[in-house]
C-alpha cells in the first residue's frame, strides 16, 4: 500500500459515495483490488481533515486536535486495524453472513470507549462529545455509526452493497434507492466504467469470432 503519495489528491476532491460515515471511513482506501493502492488517510492531518469533512469531527474540534498528534504512527496504526475491522464487518453485513469475531471484538473495544464520550443534553437527546485533544474522536464516532447503519440494514431501510466493479473499485455503499437495486458507488465513476467496458467488449467479439 503506497502510503505517502508526492502529490495526494485534495481531501475535498475524495468521493464520498458510501452513504454512512462509516462505509465512507472503510471507503478511504482508493482501488481496494489494485496492486498499489491509495490510502485517503495517510497522515494525521488528512485524517482529521477528512473528518472534519464528513462531519465525523465539527470544524472547531478538528482545528485543537491536531497539536495533540504527538506521534502519529500509533494513531495510524489504530486508525487502519480498525478500518480493516471494519471492512469485514460491513463485507459480513453486504453478504448476509455471520459478523467476523476478531473485527466484531475491536469494534467493541471502540464502542465500549464511545459510549464512554455521550452524554446526555437538557433535552434528552444521547450527545457525543469529545474531550478536548482526543484525536481518536472520529474513530468513536465512526463506531457509533457503524452499529446505527447494522440496525437500519436490518431493519430493513437499507441495503449493504459491493460496488458491482470488482475488479478495481472494491468499494462499498449503503443503498438506499426506492428499488433497492443500486449496483455502483456512484453511476457516474464505476457505472460509466462497466458500461463502457460493455460496448468495448460487445465491439471487440465479432472481430475476436
Amino acid at each position: 500500500m503506497s502510503a505517502n503519495r508526492p502529490h495526494p489528491r485534495p481531501i475535498s476532491d475524495i468521493r464520498l459515495d458510501g452513504g454512512r460515515l462509516c462505509v465512507d471511513f472503510v471507503n478511504t482506501i482508493h482501488d481496494r483490488f489494485a496492486a498499489d493502492v491509495e490510502d485517503y488517510i495517510a497522515t494525521p492531518a488528512r485524517y482529521l481533515e477528512w473528518a472534519k469533512r464528513t462531519g465525523a469531527i465539527t470544524p472547531d474540534e478538528a482545528t485543537s486536535l491536531l497539536p495533540f498528534v504527538e506521534d502519529p504512527e500509533p494513531l495510524m496504526a489504530d486508525i487502519r486495524a480498525f478500518r480493516d475491522a471494519l471492512h469485514l464487518l460491513l463485507l459480513a453485513g453486504a453478504d448476509r453472513a455471520p459478523l467476523p469475531a476478531d473485527a466484531l471484538h475491536l469494534q467493541n473495544i471502540w464502542l465500549k470507549s464511545a459510549r464512554q464520550s455521550e452524554i446526555l443534553s437538557e433535552d434528552g437527546t444521547l450527545l457525543f462529545h469529545a474531550a478536548q485533544g482526543d484525536v481518536r474522536a472520529p474513530l468513536k464516532r465512526i463506531a457509533l455509526d457503524l452499529v446505527a447503519t447494522l440496525a437500519d440494514a436490518r431493519a430493513g431501510k437499507l441495503k449493504l452493497r459491493r460496488c458491482a466493479n470488482q475488479q478495481s473499485c472494491g468499494w462499498l455503499f449503503a443503498d438506499t434507492s426506492k428499488a433497492g437495486a443500486r449496483r455502483w458507488c456512484a453511476m457516474e465513476t464505476c457505472g460509466t466504467l462497466s458500461k463502457m467496458a460493455t460496448r468495448r467488449g460487445k465491439h471487440a467479439a465479432p472481430k475476436a469470432a
